[in-house]
C-alpha cells in the first residue's frame, strides 16, 4: 500500500486530497481490483492525520463506487476500474518518490411517442402544476424557493450598475454564444466548484436547458437514435421525440442507465445525470461510467452530463463530473434556475471542441437568445463571488429544512412502516411504503386532507412496477 505526500496538497483539504489520490491510484491499476485498503485507524495513523479525515476520502469513493466493503472486513478496490491505457503511476498526485503535480486534483426502451401524463413542468417541480388552485396544507410536489432565498439586494445592485456601465452593450444584440463575461465567470466557477478546465470559448449560454437541446440535436445532425434515462426527466423525452428521431427510454439500475441498449439501437446521444440522478437519487458507479464512456468512444456517439444539482450536496465532496474524464465525448449541462429562481432563464453547455466548430459554422447568422443585461448582470453575480456565497447560505438552510424533514419522520407513526431514501444529495426525498396499498387512492386520500404528492411511478415510460408504492418528497 503506498503512502502519499498530503504536505503536496496545496491549498486543497486534506481528506479531497488523499481521495483523489486513491482514485488516480485505482484507475491506474496500482491498487488493483479486490485489494483490501488499511483500516481508517492505520491509514490515519501512516499518514499522521485524524481518523475523520480518512473517514471521509473512503465515503467519496465508496460513493462514487470505486470501492465496496464487506461485512466485518473493511474497505475493497472495485474490479475492472483501470483506465483502457493507464496512464504512468507518477502522474498521481502526492505518492512519496513520484513526481507530484503542481494542479493535480433490463428492459430496453422503445422508440414510441411519451405518455401524456407529463404535464411539462419542470424537474424540480416533480411534474406538479406550478400555480395549483387548491391551497395545501403542505405541496411536496412544489419547486417554488422561499421568499427570503433569492439575493434581491445584490442582484439589484448590479443591475442597477450594469445599466449604467454597459449603455451601448444594450443598442447591439449579443453574441450567439453569449457575452465573454459571462461564459468567462462560468468557466472559473466550473475550475473552482467541479474541477473542470474548459475554455470560455467552448460554452454556449442559452435561455434554458430545452434551448440547448435543440440546438445539439441540430449539431450531431442526421435522424440517428437518441437516448433517455427510464425512470427520468421526462421533458428531454418529449423535445426529442417531437425533432422525429427514433428516442429510446433506457432502464436504469442501482449503477446507473443501463449500457447495452444504447449498443443494439444505435444511439447516437444519450441524457443521462451521474451524480444524482433524477428521480430516483442514485450516483452512476465508476464502472458504469467507465462503460459509458467507453461506449461513446467506440461508437462515436455522445453524452449529455445533465449535472443539474450538484450544488446541493449534503455530505462528501461534489460527485466527479464525466467530463472531467472525457471532454471530447461528453457534453457538461447545467442550470441556474433552479439555485437562483426559476424565472432566471440562463442555463449553459460545454461542448467538444469539434461540436463547437461545427457550432461556429452552422450557427454564424444567430444571435444571443438571453438579454445582455441579463447576462453582464449573473456574470458579475458570479465573477464577484456573491453566488458562491448564496450557495453556501442554501445549502444550509435545505440542509436545515432537510433535517427538519427527517426528524419529523422518525418522530412519526409512519416511520413504523415506511423509509426516506435519498438523504445525502438534492432536494426532494423517496417515501418508501412497506405494505401493499393502491397508490391512486393514497393519493387522492393524502389530496383530501391537504398533502399534495406525486408518485415515482409518474416518471416512468415503461415499466412503473419496481417503483410501486413509492412517492416523491420535495422540500
Amino acid at each position: 500500500m503506498p503512502t502519499y505526500q498530503l504536505d503536496k496538497r496545496g491549498k486543497k483539504p486534506l481528506y479531497e486530497y488523499l481521495y483523489e489520490c486513491l482514485k488516480n491510484d485505482i484507475r491506474s491499476g496500482v491498487l488493483p481490483g479486490n485489494q483490501r485498503l488499511p483500516s481508517k485507524r492505520e491509514m490515519a495513523r501512516d499518514h499522521g492525520v485524524a481518523v475523520v479525515t480518512v473517514e471521509n476520502a473512503y465515503a467519496q469513493l465508496l460513493a462514487e463506487g470505486y470501492l465496496y466493503t464487506r461485512p466485518r472486513s473493511g474497505f475493497y478496490v472495485t474490479e475492472g476500474l483501470e483506465r483502457e491505457t493507464a496512464g504512468s503511476a507518477a502522474d498521481a498526485p502526492g505518492r512519496e518518490g513520484d513526481r507530484i503535480a503542481e494542479d493535480a486534483p433490463g428492459r430496453e426502451g422503445t422508440p414510441r411517442a411519451s405518455r401524456a401524463a407529463s404535464d411539462g413542468t419542470s424537474r424540480s417541480t416533480g411534474n406538479g402544476d406550478p400555480t395549483p388552485k387548491k391551497e395545501y396544507f403542505v405541496d411536496f410536489t412544489s419547486g417554488r424557493i422561499h421568499s427570503d432565498a433569492f439575493p434581491y439586494a445584490a442582484w439589484a445592485r448590479l443591475m442597477r450598475r450594469v445599466l449604467t456601465d454597459r449603455e451601448e452593450d444594450f443598442l447591439i444584440a449579443p453574441p450567439r454564444e453569449g457575452v465573454y463575461p459571462l461564459r468567462k465567470a462560468i468557466a472559473d466557477y466550473l475550475q473552482d466548484a467541479r474541477h473542470l478546465t474548459v475554455s470560455p470559448d467552448r460554452i454556449i449560454v442559452g435561455p434554458g436547458t430545452e434551448y440547448l437541446h435543440s440546438i445539439l440535436l441540430r449539431l450531431i445532425g442526421g435522424s440517428d437514435p437518441v437516448a433517455v434515462e427510464d425512470p427520468g426527466y421526462s421533458k428531454i423525452g418529449l423535445l426529442y421525440e417531437s425533432t422525429g428521431r427514433p428516442t429510446f427510454h433506457v432502464r436504469v439500475d442501482r449503477e446507473g442507465i443501463c449500457i447495452e441498449p444504447l449498443r443494439k439501437n444505435g444511439v447516437r446521444l444519450v441524457h443521462t445525470s451521474p451524480s444524482h440522478h433524477f428521480p430516483t437519487g442514485c450516483v452512476m458507479s465508476a464502472e458504469r461510467r467507465k462503460q459509458l464512456v467507453k461506449w461513446a468512444l467506440s461508437e462515436d456517439a455522445y453524452i449529455v452530463e445533465d449535472d443539474y444539482d450538484s450544488e446541493f450536496r449534503f455530505s462528501g465532496r461534489p460527485i466527479a463530473t464525466l467530463t472531467e474524464s472525457n471532454d471530447t465525448n461528453v457534453i457538461y449541462m447545467n442550470t441556474f434556475t433552479r439555485t437562483l429562481a426559476p424565472s432566471i432563464r440562463i442555463a449553459y453547455m460545454v461542448l467538444p471542441e469539434a461540436l463547437m466548430e461545427r457550432y461556429r459554422t452552422l450557427f454564424s447568422f444567430y444571435s444571443g437568445a438571453v438579454s445582455s443585461p441579463e447576462q453582464f448582470t449573473l456574470a458579475a453575480f458570479l465573477s464577484e463571488g456573491y453566488y458562491q456565497r448564496h450557495i453556501s447560505r442554501m445549502r444550509t438552510f435545505y440542509r436545515t429544512r432537510r433535517e427538519q424533514v427527517l426528524e419529523a419522520f422518525s418522530a412519526s407513526a409512519l416511520s413504523g412502516y415506511a423509509e426516506l431514501t435519498g438523504d445525502s444529495a438534492g432536494l426532494h426525498f423517496i417515501l418508501l411504503i412497506k405494505r401493499d396499498l393502491n397508490d391512486k387512492k393514497f393519493i387522492k386520500d393524502l389530496d383530501n386532507v391537504g398533502i399534495r404528492i406525486n408518485p415515482l411511478a409518474l416518471y416512468c415510460y415503461n415499466d412503473a412496477k419496481p417503483y410501486a408504492h413509492a412517492f416523491l418528497l420535495g422540500y
